[in-house]
């Protein structure tokens, strides 16, 4: 009668080292990806592009915003302090301080080298109105805002005066973030406003030596 062969018996693998500490939960974070899966969960990104596009269009086409519906045609300037913040959170906040950063090589050697305006000084003015505030891109958060003088002198008249200012100025900021999101919106971003964009960082930081 022919004996019946058995299977040879299969080693047990041995854990590896890496098995052993993810069984344990104690994985190590990989911060770059850490960093990088937060990013693509941050939707404030946004809000730093249009700071970033804002520095642009301020330098190019001198910050001109067309009137919409009720809101009057407007311009916007960049005061004395840009702070700016890296890919991914990589690097801690840079702040630019100045008579005029957003103009300085150095706010586009910044942007050229990807960082992006987390917050910035600015001015707008609309008619004989003008005012001067922060703008913070994480929450949109307005912050040291001085209004255009008053002109009622009653203490409730002035309230409701500055309620219609401050109203009047976040209607401007609206107009403002809206036409940047219909360009971010379209192909002509890509194709148009992209590349102009990386071609003006080009000039302003090219060396005096340069052709």
């Amino acid at each position: 009668m022919a004996s019946r062969k058995t299977a040879p018996k299969s080693r047990r693998k041995e854990p590896t080292l890496r098995d052993e500490i993810e069984a344990s939960g104690e994985t190590p974070v990989d911060e770059r990806a850490e960093a990088e899966r937060a990013e693509r969960e941050d939707f404030a990104y946004l809000g730093r592009e249009f700071l970033t596009w804002l520095v642009y269009h301020v330098d190019v086409e001198g910050g001109a915003f067309e009137g919409a519906g009720d809101v009057a045609a407007f311009s916007v300037g960049f005061g004395g302090r840009v702070t700016l913040r890296s890919p991914g959170g990589m690097v801690t906040d840079v702040t630019m301080k100045g008579p005029a950063p957003s103009l300085s090589a150095d706010l586009r050697y910044a942007l050229a080298g990807g960082l992006a305006v987390k917050e910035a000084d600015l001015r707008l003015e609309q008619g004989e109105r003008a005012y001067t505030f922060g703008l913070a891109a994480e929450h949109f958060d307005l912050k040291r805002v001085k209004l255009p003088a008053l002109l009622t002198e009653e203490d409730d008249d002035r309230a409701d005066e500055r309620l219609a200012l401050l109203g009047a100025l976040d209607a401007a900021l609206r107009v403002a973030y809206g036409r940047f999101l219909a360009l971010r919106a379209k192909p002509v971003w890509k194709r148009g406003v992209v590349p102009a964009m990386r071609a003006w960082l080009a000039e302003g930081t090219r060396g005096d030596g340069a052709t």
